[in-house]
């Protein structure tokens, strides 16, 4: 795994002290990296004087080819597209990469985050099958159908019973809602998305659902 040394400041105590941060890992060959991102241990800074934890948000490409799916982690106020290259169809000068990289654009799904929870969501929507522009509509639908508008934020996540989305409320997590697979396979085949487009989530649903006039959400 690629890294290279940062210098930080710890939020407690003021003091400044290097730390190793991951470009990123490809977890088909580094396996034992994958807990580490789904914990978000990866990211937390501990000061070697204090103690005190600190998350940290730093850039990092998580690559599962085994499941068809890259994701970067990026700060907020990026607004390039770190894929871009990925869909500029118009270089042509390496016929051989062109090739190797239209054949990951059929096979692979490419996103771009801005938080830790994020990423271990698109993790576990990818390594569960699903498709997550459908499940971001299916949150849209259930927070129109949410009269007290107390949720803050719906996380997928696989559970023993089936795959739930986790409502975040101020109180924290505190309710669940079943994915219901026909609303799923519904609007999966009746909607249409740019594969360009990596950076899915609360605000895109809202656009595609605003810029999409024939594409009704049900309520899950």
């Amino acid at each position: 795994m690629a890294s290279h040394t940062v210098s930080f400041r710890c939020e407690q105590c003021g003091r400044t002290h290097e730390k190793t941060v991951y470009d990123g890992v490809d977890v088909s060959r580094e396996p034992q990296f994958r807990a580490r991102v789904m914990d978000a241990s990866i990211f937390d800074f501990v000061c070697p004087d204090c103690g005190a934890v600190t998350g940290i948000i730093y850039p990092f490409l998580y690559h599962d080819p085994d499941n068809g799916f890259m994701v970067q982690l990026v700060d907020s106020s990026v607004t390039e597209d770190p894929f871009t290259g990925v869909f500029d169809t118009q270089d042509e000068s390496d016929r051989a990469v062109r090739e190797v990289v239209e054949d990951m654009k059929m096979r692979y799904y490419f996103r771009t985050v801005t938080t830790p929870n994020e990423l271990m969501e698109k993790i576990a929507v990818f390594e569960a099958g699903y498709d997550d522009r459908v499940l971001e509509l299916i949150k849209q639908g259930i927070l129109a159908a949410d009269p007290a508008g107390t949720i803050l934020h719906l996380y997928f996540a696989p559970t023993d019973s089936g795959p739930v989305f986790l409502a975040e409320e101020e109180a924290g997590f505190t309710r669940s809602f079943p994915l219901d697979m026909e609303v799923y396979e519904s609007i999966k085949a009746a909607a249409s998305f740019d594969p360009s487009e990596t950076r899915i989530n609360e605000h895109w649903a809202k656009r595609y659902l605003a810029e999409t006039e024939n594409c009704a959400v049900p309520n899950s």
